[in-house]
Formats: C-alpha cells, structure tokens, sequence
C-alpha cells in the first residue's frame, strides 16, 4: 500500500503542477486581451487544451492505479472521490496527511483557476462592449442589424465593408 501512494503522490504532485501551469497561463491571457495580441491568444488556447488533456491523464492514471490497488473500488462512479479514497488508505498518518495536503493544494488551485476564468471572461465582455461603444459612436448610429455575421457592414448598394462613415 505505501508503494501505491507513493505513487498517487507523485500523480498528485504532477497535478497540481499542470495546474499551476494553467493558472499561469490565465494570468497571461488578460494581458494579451488588453494588448489586442490575437496571436497569442491562440497560443494560449493551445496550451490549456493541451493542459486540460494532461490533467485528464493523469487523473486517468490515478484512477488506474486505485483500481489495481484497491479490488472492489468503483472507479467508475461519479464524481471520483479521491478524499475518500486517501481516508480509507491502509498507509501511516503521516502518508494520509502528506497525500490529503497536496490534494487540498490541488483542490485550492482548481478553485483559483475557476474564480480567474471567470474574471477573464467577465473582463473579456467589458472590453467587447467598450469596443462595442467605440464603433458605435465612430459610425454614428449606423444600425446594427446592417451587420453581418462577419462584421462588416451591409449596405443597399450590395457592397461589404468593415467600416463605412460618411462626413
């Protein structure tokens, strides 16, 4: 059994650190949100798709190792109860409590990551809308519906364009 935690710890560990990865990289992305950095945007969606599916792994793997270890596990069940798990262990106390706090700090993390996400879309929306304001007032109440789903505008001449003023 010690042989197995000492594994999940090592999962944990590895968890916790993809996570870390991924709060990191969250930070960024409101600075290339301000900047208008499109380019890096991209990369940053393509670091976290790739974060989240290394995340999934690992908890796959985790999964695998308490159904080799553990007959009669339902590994299958949802949601995965990894604290259940650690508080039925046959490990030391001292393994316990290593194992239940670097799960709390993953669990922190996950929280910390949700909470920032949000942020990020909330403040993703806000700038939208000021920009949003900024075309409003440079086409000088243009109707919205003579947009099309690309953004640019639709006039009866049949002509597209970004944006269309006139003085």
């Amino acid at each position: 059994m010690e042989k197995i935690a000492h594994k999940i710890e090592q999962l944990l560990q590895k968890k916790l650190s993809l996570y870390q990865e991924l709060q990191s990289i969250l930070e960024l992305e409101k600075t290339y949100v301000v900047d208008m950095d499109i380019d890096s945007l991209w990369v940053t969606i393509s670091q976290k798709k790739s974060l989240v599916s290394a995340i999934e792994n690992v908890k796959q793997e985790i999964i695998c190792l308490l159904g080799q270890g553990y007959s009669g596990l339902n590994t299958d069940a949802e949601p995965f109860n990894l604290s259940y798990v650690i508080k039925m262990t046959a490990v030391s106390s001292e393994k316990k409590a290593e194992l239940k706090k670097i799960h709390l700090a993953v669990n922190t993390c996950k929280k910390e990551i949700a909470r920032q996400a949000a942020d990020n879309k909330n403040y993703i929306h806000e700038y939208l809308t000021v920009i949003d304001g900024v075309f409003s007032t440079v086409l000088e109440g243009t109707d919205k519906k003579g947009y099309t789903h690309s953004g640019t505008v639709l006039h009866d001449n049949g002509k597209n364009r970004l944006l269309h003023a006139q003085v």
